[in-house]
């Protein structure tokens, strides 16, 4: 019984409802990333590398106005991890309460990204500088929010936010192992496709920027409960 009870731990992740979202996230990711840095204050929401490479610099030339947005999208992105990850705790797919703390993260991941959205309206799309830097931290925090749900999916190496070891895992397995990872191209192709969309969107979309990724969560809520919350309710019938 209890063997039946976690297949599902490992298999769900695979499947291809899931795949689906963590190919919308990560283009949610890509566009965020995008609009952060061309209209934020040059700096990444989610690639905390980018962003510590960036505070160095900041320190070398000396740049107070770059070393601000850095430490701040550090700073977000942190606190979007500990507080994601305090939420869904140590579920996974497969217990019951899985589904619904990420549907409760995701959500509020998706009120951070409208809230951008709101004052990036608001400010007639060029945010004041203040501003920029408020929000590069709440698009941060988001990142860090989604970074934490993706953790409990249980698929070694599975990332919506940050790619280096993906790609490392992609160009590895071709060589070591023989085979394409497939579902990691998509996202890599995904986080470039969202980031010419978020770009795209600052040069010509005026107020309604944030607009890409905002819809994205959007849809990734509306398609979470057969998706996440039908299988942790199968895994307690089990």
């Amino acid at each position: 019984m209890r063997a039946a009870a976690t297949a599902p731990s490992a298999e769900g992740p695979a499947r291809a409802g899931p795949r689906i979202l963590t190919t919308a996230l990560t283009l949610a990711t890509g566009a965020t990333n995008g609009i952060s840095f061309f209209g934020l204050g040059g700096v990444f929401t989610s690639v905390m590398t980018g962003n510590l490479v960036l505070l160095g610099l900041a320190a070398g030339r000396p740049d107070a106005t770059l070393a601000a947005h850095a430490l701040g999208a550090i700073a977000g992105f942190v606190a979007g991890v500990l507080a994601g990850s305090h939420v869904i705790g140590r579920t996974a797919p497969g217990h019951p309460g899985w589904g619904v703390r990420v549907a409760i993260v995701l959500g509020a991941e998706f009120l951070m990204l409208a809230g951008l959205l709101g004052v990036w309206a608001a400010e007639g799309g060029h945010p004041t500088a203040g501003v920029r830097l408020t929000l590069a931290g709440v698009a941060s925090l988001a990142m860090g929010v989604q970074s934490a749900v993706i953790r409990t999916f249980g698929v070694p190496g599975l990332s919506t936010t940050f790619f280096t070891g993906t790609l490392t895992g992609v160009v590895a397995g071709l060589v070591i192992e023989g085979r394409v990872q497939w579902h990691n191209v998509v996202l890599l192709a995904s986080v470039v496709v969202g980031a010419a969309a978020g770009g795209w969107m600052v040069d010509h979309g005026g107020p309604y920027a944030p607009v890409v990724p905002t819809a994205l969560l959007a849809l990734v809520l509306a398609g979470l409960w057969p998706l996440a919350v039908r299988p942790g309710r199968t895994a307690a019938r089990s």
